[in-house]
């Protein structure tokens, strides 16, 4: 049921958003560059359509071509404030829990965290002056910077075109801004979109000549065990409690189903902290599953936080994984993905 009675607070938050874009077209608020490869990774609305394996990809690509790559996100439900330079001591309190994934699994990137995007990339600068490329996760409507490339998520199953502006719908901004991009990528999209549902896209995009428009879906791979556990592979044979604190499991519940997985689920809310009362609701969601061969498996971004008690897994005698993700395209996307990514490294290295 559509929320009408929300209609006019959305009228008015667009009118707000409309005013400060209008005032960064019109140079009366100012957007800064700087002397480095700027890519901007976001969407249009709250949450939800893979920002974070998107831009871990991106970073990766960039770190073979650029000596000193960095990303910079705001830290979203971190505990502390200002920038903050990801180190050994930090964990997903202190970095937010996506950005403390990426710390993780990109040891050869920079990663920081700022509510303030040139007030970050400032101070990345000052801190590696040899600083070349800078990627700006969930940074597409933060107009203070300016980039080279703006990369546009849209979740394949519920595209920008047919939301609405907060409160009524998702979107944080008017759908129009999509023609700030120049690539859009609509995520978590069927292995292979047939060319009528691609040219039905095209026709509500209509994308200008200078933007193009592919198709992301996501790979889960075998899952990743904390030691001291085992490795098991999905299937038949294996107990699965699934916890998850994301906007959408979908895509996971629907693959343990393609794969025949008998599964329970623990859904929590996005960026959930796992305490005591967690950990309690998990041990007792655990002990109901049937038979001998269960695990609890997770996202990779709760995986984060859960591994914080790895004590308590192994004394209960849990084992605990989480499912690795990767973004897979089609063989003529995976081509204009790469060419974009390709083109505008050797663009910027050209200027410089």
């Amino acid at each position: 049921m559509k929320k009408y009675w929300l209609l006019p607070l959305s009228w008015l938050y667009g009118a707000v958003v409309s005013m400060r874009n209008a005032l960064y077209d019109l140079n009366l608020l100012k957007s800064h560059s700087f002397d480095l490869a700027v890519v901007k990774i976001g969407n249009l609305s709250v949450g939800g359509t893979g920002k974070t394996p998107h831009t871990e990809l991106v970073a990766a690509m960039l770190a073979e071509a650029f000596p000193a790559v960095a990303i910079l996100s705001r830290g979203y439900k971190r505990r502390t404030k200002g920038f903050r330079m990801a180190g050994e001591t930090d964990n997903a309190d202190t970095l937010g829990d996506e950005p403390f994934q990426m710390h993780l699994k990109l040891p050869d990137v920079q990663v920081a965290v700022c509510e303030d995007r040139k007030s970050g990339i400032d101070q990345l600068l000052a801190y590696n002056p040899l600083l070349s490329a800078v990627v700006l996760d969930d940074g597409f409507q933060h107009r203070k910077v300016k980039a080279g490339l703006n990369i546009l998520l849209s979740d394949y199953n519920e595209p920008f075109y047919s939301d609405q502006l907060l409160p009524a719908g998702r979107l944080r901004e008017q759908r129009s801004a999509y023609m700030r991009a120049d690539l859009i990528i609509f995520t978590k999209a069927p292995r292979r979109v047939n060319v009528y549902d691609k040219k039905f896209v095209y026709t509500k995009v209509k994308p200008t000549a200078s933007q193009q428009v592919i198709f992301s879906h996501i790979r889960y791979g075998d899952p990743v065990f904390m030691e001291p556990f085992a490795d098991q592979k999905l299937g038949k044979q294996l107990q699965v409690l699934l916890v998850t604190g994301i906007v959408n499991a979908q895509p996971i519940t629907e693959m343990l189903e393609q794969k025949s997985v008998r599964y329970s689920q623990l859904a929590y809310r996005d960026h959930q902290r796992y305490g005591a009362k967690q950990l309690k609701q998990i041990a007792k969601a655990y002990a109901e599953l049937e038979g001998d061969n269960k695990v609890v498996i997770c996202t990779e971004k709760d995986f984060v936080k859960l591994r914080e008690h790895s004590a308590w897994f192994e004394e209960n005698q849990i084992p605990l994984a989480y499912l690795p993700i990767e973004i897979g395209f089609d063989e003529q996307d995976r081509a204009i993905f790469i060419s974009i990514i390709e083109a505008y490294v050797k663009q910027y290295q050209r200027n410089r």
